[in-house]
């Protein structure tokens, strides 16, 4: 069974982060659930932080609704400190998550942080958070990043979110929905102007859609494995039903052709060894595909370009990786055509040992060409019996191709999902 990879996300009633965690949680996928996101929670170092779900109705559907308690929930008028973005990013930097998720949650407090820049007139720098650099609000976003590094989650649909009307009021006062900074970061992206008074799009909520969405429609032909519900915590009368609905699944479709962008970067002054670390970096925060091409550069100098594929919502991610761990002073961004197979991972058991192997669909080609086994398990299990990598990688592929005939669909790496956690239905009585 092909990877489940694809998440699509169905904010028709709004979006806040702890909705989009809780929906996470809710799809009762054992990569990723309350205990992780407590685990990830106890890593920030922020004092005693305790994450809770239980389910709650909204209208007639029913969803999983995420309280995270921190220190700074206390008595009413206790005030919550105003940190800024590199009080955000110190917290980011020390958070026990992948370095792809750490780069990713510091791509959405940037962006959270440009966006109030513009809107007050000022810098990146002197902007400080109130609602958004709340402890909360810190494990909603690292939590969120974290969460689709382990799900596998390689690509993001969403339909326009829904914003709400009228106006909000917060730490500035009154504001208009969607408030300024909500409207700022989704400039240039769709969204819908309505669903009843009030806000329904929080500025969380808006930037982990900016940063990770790859594309606002839905994906077209999709299998969906799990689904999982979350619910807000209002409960207004009036617009849809506070509800977040997230489906993990795969794409049907054996070929796709889409926009991919490619980072190239000149170095001369860095040794192999720091090189290959940025490549690992590279390929850890959501690259496709890195590389490195020997060149002449000025002086003759003997020296590299380092070029790394990957989709739009990794751009930033990388971006920073390659200014943090490399001399370079600027880099090169180009959009390229990408057209992609549909691919799926299967595990055979040989000898005593797993190994996985790639299968291709939609390929002109047809039999044993579709299939690779991974050539590091090969490699262990040449180590371990003593036999050529080439025998044994033959002898695997035709114990395969024996499977797919039969139509034995064991050793299948990922597994089957299904609804799980709170999901719409009958009232409660």
């Amino acid at each position: 069974m092909t990877e489940a990879t694809t998440l699509f996300l169905e904010p028709y009633s709004g979006l806040a982060g702890d909705m989009f965690l809780a929906a996470l949680i809710a799809l009762d996928d054992p990569r990723f659930g309350l205990g992780h996101l407590q685990a990830m929670a106890d890593g920030l170092d922020l004092g005693e932080i305790r994450c809770t779900t239980q389910v709650a109705w909204r209208g007639s559907l029913s969803g999983l609704m995420l309280d995270v308690h921190t220190p700074e929930h206390g008595p009413a008028g206790t005030k919550i400190p105003h940190r800024g973005l590199s009080d955000c990013l110190a917290v980011v930097g020390r958070a026990p998550i992948g370095p792809g998720a750490r780069a990713r949650a510091g791509a959405v407090f940037r962006r959270i942080a440009e966006a109030e820049a513009r809107v007050h007139g000022t810098s990146v720098e002197q902007i400080h958070f109130h609602e958004v650099g709340a402890i909360d609000a810190l494990v909603d976003v690292c939590g969120a990043a974290h969460a689709l590094e382990l799900l596998g989650v390689r690509r993001v649909y969403s339909i326009p979110p829904t914003t709400g009307t009228g106006t909000v009021r917060c730490a500035h006062g009154e504001m208009p929905v969607p408030a300024p900074g909500t409207a700022e970061i989704l400039r240039g992206l769709p969204m819908v102007i309505g669903g009843g008074g009030g806000e329904r799009l929080t500025p969380t909520g808006a930037a982990l859609l900016a940063e990770f969405v790859d594309e606002f429609a839905p994906p077209g032909a999709f299998e969906s494995r799990r689904i999982g519900y979350a619910a807000g915590h209002r409960d207004p009368r009036d617009g849809p039903a506070n509800i977040l609905r997230v489906q993990l699944g795969r794409e049907l479709q054996a070929r796709r052709s889409g926009q991919a962008w490619l980072l190239e970067v000149n170095l001369d002054d860095m040794g192999g060894e720091e090189l290959g670390h940025l490549k690992d970096l590279l390929r850890a925060a959501g690259a496709l595909d890195v590389w490195s091409t020997g060149v002449q550069m000025k002086k003759d100098r003997p020296g590299v370009v380092l070029s790394a594929l990957c989709r739009a919502e990794s751009r930033r991610p990388l971006e920073e990786l390659v200014f943090r761990h490399s001399t370079t002073l600027g880099l090169r961004w180009t959009s390229v055509e990408r057209t992609e197979l549909e691919r799926e991972v299967r595990s055979v058991e040989f000898l005593g040992r797993t190994v996985r192997v790639k299968l291709r669909h939609g390929a002109a080609a047809a039999g044993p060409l579709d299939l690779s086994p991974e050539h590091d398990d090969l490699a262990l299990l040449s180590r371990a019996t003593g036999r050529p990598l080439r025998e044994l990688e033959r002898e695997i592929v035709e114990r395969l191709l024996a499977e797919l005939r039969s139509g034995t669909r064991s050793g299948t790496r990922s597994g089957a999902g299904g609804d799980s956690g709170p999901a719409g239905g009958d009232s409660p009585s």
